[in-house]
């Protein structure tokens, strides 16, 4: 039974499963270059069939992450609004206007849902069999539940909303998973978020991730008024988010106002903004009010279920710290955070629970993220033959990993293109640059030279998994780049360019029996350096991360990168003679 499970608005992915295994699974972005593409995913569709030799008619069933009908509290609680609050709630239409129609265009609506039919026929000539709408946060729980290897655990939903949900609590036990409590519209923890990040002169939706690599730099001083006044706790597990301190809607059109404004002082303007100390000090507050709140949910869930596993998914999912906080403070014993926690992992989960309901199995876990496009050394060649300004030479897997290895080991700064692409937002050792972490200096390089961003943006170390309790707090496998623990102290002046100013790191453990090139590659470096530990960022430079050999050569040959490890070709400049 073939599954093919869609995110369609905003992240648009799909997935496609075949009896309860993943086959492939790509964002649509990496085919239109586009970060956080939204809309239709026609090449994401095209590629996970084409993965398999199949057409649309051999899909049994498609799975879509949202129930477009399910508006039954959205609709109430606007009506309050407009009982209550009727200046407010104009601007409450206007945005559900804009929501429903489409934010970044007209396919990225909740209306556009309707369409999914209508876009199947258009776009691939074929009539879908059948087409299941799901409901965003159980897809969200099935899309944490399920890839793990937990036989039981607890659940954690925390994004910006689903239909009407905000955060989620689950439990799970073998091939089934239930709600058990949950908070709804406006209280949410993405909305929180977000707000504060739009405040910061970050882009919405896409800049919290610069949030938290901020916050380290900043003093926390303001979280208690945040707590009290902004993010509250209303009994143990329970939180409460007053919109009238800053309000998300507002936010969202570039209006701050309100006491968190009156506090705080002016938002920052954009980009162009200067970054003070005061703006530091609001990422750090914003980022330990958050940590409080999710620490306290997993403490009263923990106790509700029994669980000493947690199974960690929507947006809020990617806050890597505040997922470490939760683990080092011993309230679980294991959590799982998938490759895909936000809406991109929507696509997965809604394939993964419609598997379930159709035949009561589960479906098989995953062990790592490499379900995208591949390419052949023909095909290599080809993209090489198209690029005059180089000079490739073909090599054998031991000796290339070992040159590999050597260049970095002497401070070389490589790109590494192996194997298929990674689902998600993190490159995991197929599409990434890669640098020696004994140097200091390289995260510097790596940013303003490389990377061409904020210096205050940290890096992350790939280690053998062997070796990874060595190097830092951690006690359990993190294949995923999701969680950030502390680097052992010990070790924190040996891996200076991947250790945080706060002393943490997100490390990715590296399986040799899951990616096998890569892993010989850190043994190599071990074995010349004594360090099992490499730099490892994204492929890309202000773009979506690298799928084709063409687009690896066209990043490479436009950085400062002294080589690039394409399959089995080693790349040079021709100017590098």
């Amino acid at each position: 039974m073939y599954i093919l499970g869609l995110t369609t608005m905003e992240e648009s992915a799909a997935v496609l499963m075949r009896d309860g295994e993943v086959l492939a699974a790509v964002e649509e972005e990496r085919f239109s270059r586009v970060k956080h593409q939204g809309g239709f995913p026609y090449e994401a569709i095209r590629y996970v069939l084409g993965s398999q030799g199949l057409t649309l008619s051999d899909v049994d069933h498609v799975a879509v992450y949202w129930k477009p009908f399910k508006l039954a509290y959205r609709a109430r609680y606007m009506l309050e609004t407009m009982l209550f609050q009727p200046t407010y709630f104009i601007e409450r239409v206007k945005c559900a206007v804009r929501v429903m129609g489409g934010v970044t265009g007209p396919e990225t609506g909740w209306t556009s849902l309707w369409k999914t039919k209508k876009n199947l026929i258009n776009g691939f000539g074929e009539r879908p069999k059948q087409i299941h709408y799901m409901d965003h946060h159980a897809c969200h729980m099935a899309s944490c539940f399920f890839p793990s290897d937990f036989e039981e655990s607890a659940i954690l939903i925390m994004d910006a909303s689903g239909e009407a949900a905000c955060t989620t609590w689950g439990v799970g036990e073998g091939t089934m998973f239930k709600k058990i409590d949950e908070h709804l519209i406006p209280h949410s923890l993405g909305y929180f978020y977000s707000s504060v990040t739009g405040y910061l002169g970050f882009k919405m939706f896409d800049g919290e991730y610069k949030m938290m690599g901020l916050a380290p730099y900043g003093d926390p001083s303001g979280t208690r008024w945040m707590r009290d006044n902004y993010l509250q706790t209303t009994k143990p597990g329970r939180y409460k988010l007053n919109t009238r301190a800053l309000d998300f809607v507002r936010a969202s059109n570039g209006v701050f106002n309100g006491s968190f404004v009156d506090h705080f002082g002016a938002p920052r303007d954009g980009d162009d903004g200067e970054m003070t100390d005061r703006y530091r000090d609001v990422a750090a507050s914003a980022q330990r009010a958050l940590e409080e709140v999710v620490l306290d949910m997993a403490a009263e869930l923990q106790r509700r279920t029994g669980s000493k596993n947690l199974a960690v998914a929507g947006g809020c999912g990617l806050n890597c710290t505040a997922n470490g906080k939760i683990l080092n403070s011993g309230v679980f014993d294991r959590i799982y955070v998938p490759p895909v926690p936000n809406d991109t992992g929507g696509a997965l989960g809604a394939a993964m629970l419609l598997y379930q309901q159709l035949t009561g199995q589960r479906p098989e876990p995953m062990t790592h993220a490499q379900f995208g496009p591949e390419f052949d050394n023909a095909q290599i060649e080809q993209a090489l033959s198209g690029t005059p300004d180089v000079r490739a030479t073909k090599m054998d897997a031991e000796a290339i990993v070992r040159k590999a290895a050597e260049a970095l080991a002497n401070g070389k700064l490589l790109c590494w293109m192996q194997g298929r692409m990674e689902y998600g937002a993190r490159a995991l050792g197929n599409r990434s640059f890669l640098a020696d972490p004994r140097s200091e200096s390289v995260r510097e390089d790596l940013n303003e030279k490389i990377k061409k961003r904020e210096h205050f943006r940290p890096f992350a170390p790939s280690v053998k998994i062997e070796k990874a309790s060595e190097y830092f707090e951690i006690d359990q496998p993190a294949p995923f780049m999701t969680l950030v623990v502390p680097v052992r102290e010990e070790k924190r002046s040996v891996i200076p360019a991947v250790t945080h100013v706060d002393g943490t790191a997100r490390p990715q453990t590296v399986d040799k029996s899951v990616n096998p090139r890569y892993w010989k590659l850190l043994d190599c470096f071990e074995s010349l350096t004594g360090v099992p530990v490499l730099l490892n960022t994204s492929f890309n430079i202000q773009e979506p991360i690298v799928c084709t050999p063409s687009e690896a050569l066209a990043t490479f040959t436009g950085s400062k990168v002294d080589a690039l490890v394409l399959g089995d070709y080693w790349v040079e400049r021709h100017s590098s003679d």
